[in-house]
């Protein structure tokens, strides 16, 4: 699966939203202001939409607290075999996570009552989407919801705009960069912010189970 980066999120799609053209068109903010309202579009997805995945935990011995370097929210822990590797039957029921914000950066941890060392743990839950921190980094936006994204750029750019008219003075002694009244700007950020809101809740966080079927023969 390819993902786009930051600069692609803006030229394949932001920008065709917002009508331009041409990616120097500043109508709607610079390139780094554009690529600004993606970032903190992806950021507002944590923690309803996230990215399902797994993290290995190795067990020490006479060891009960162990630090989780992605995962952020976790669903389940299953037992695996170190030598296969495969699932032991069963898998850990009772365990519990906390923030350590005594650590720098705040840390995740993970409590696991008994553990036996050896024992290699996979870890299923959720973690935040990445959030590229320049043109050419890549996101993890599954492909086909990035729209989800544009609708909350849209909705920081319409939100900037606004909020240059609120300072009036200074709007008043603008070239203005658009015809349109704060009405119209108002009713722009409505429709992003409805557009972003049933996208992150129709493809809020979903775990999905191990799934069994009956085969029947004859």
């Amino acid at each position: 699966m390819a993902f786009l980066t930051l600069d692609q999120l803006r030229t394949t799609g932001l920008n065709d939203e917002l009508g331009l053209d041409v990616d120097g068109d500043n109508t709607w903010g610079t390139t780094t202001q554009r690529n600004t309202f993606i970032q903190r579009a992806i950021a507002r997805l944590w923690p309803r939409m996230a990215r399902l995945t797994r993290e290995t935990v190795l067990t020490v011995l006479d060891t009960q607290d162990y630090t989780l370097t992605g995962l952020q929210d976790v669903e389940r822990i299953e037992i695996m075999s170190i030598a296969a590797p495969t699932v032991i039957a069963g898998h850990i029921k009772t365990f519990q996570m906390y923030v350590d914000e005594a650590a720098s950066p705040v840390t995740l941890r993970l409590t696991i009552p008994n553990p036996q060392a050896g024992q290699t743990l996979r870890v299923i839950g959720y973690k935040p989407y990445i959030i590229p921190a320049a043109g050419g980094s890549s996101c993890d936006i599954p492909n086909g919801l990035e729209w989800i994204v544009y609708a909350g750029a849209r909705v920081e750019a319409y939100r900037r705009m606004i909020s240059k008219m609120a300072n009036f003075e200074r709007f008043q002694n603008e070239n203005r960069q658009n015809s349109l009244t704060p009405a119209d700007l108002v009713e722009l950020l409505r429709q992003a912010r409805t557009d972003f809101e049933s996208g992150v809740r129709d493809n809020s966080r979903n775990l999905t189970g191990a799934k069994r079927a009956i085969l029947t023969l004859g």
